[in-house]
């Protein structure tokens, strides 16, 4: 099965990889709650930018975002996941993600970056 998508940036078409990329970002940037007529939609890191940079913090962020990932992204098995707060841009985490994703009706090895914040 191949997915189709709309670019939220240019508002052209994609598909593939590119289409799993920018679902990561909607699904881990959004916060629960907030999508109206799917209010289970998102994920609870958003929530979590401000909180203390501590080791029980940078749990929840990993938990909040394989469990989002694991409800909202049926393309992706997530293997691998860190999170890191943007030095450049305070309120800014960079997640960093890898494991396998159907693209093209393919099980392929993938490595994505998104960040969510400020």
């Amino acid at each position: 099965m191949s997915y189709l998508g709309m670019n939220a940036k240019t508002g052209r078409r994609i598909t593939g990889a590119d289409h799993l990329s920018q679902s990561v970002g909607k699904i881990i940037g959004t916060s629960v709650g907030t999508r109206v007529r799917r209010r289970a939609f998102g994920s609870v890191a958003p929530d979590l930018v401000d909180a203390p940079a501590n080791a029980a913090t940078l749990l929840q962020l990993y938990a909040a975002a394989a469990t989002a990932l694991l409800a909202w992204e049926p393309r992706l098995t997530l293997r691998t996941i860190s999170a890191q707060a943007d030095a450049a841009t305070p309120g800014v985490l960079i997640f960093e993600l890898s494991g396998e994703a159907l693209i093209d009706n393919e099980v392929r090895p993938v490595s994505l970056s998104t960040r969510i914040g400020a």
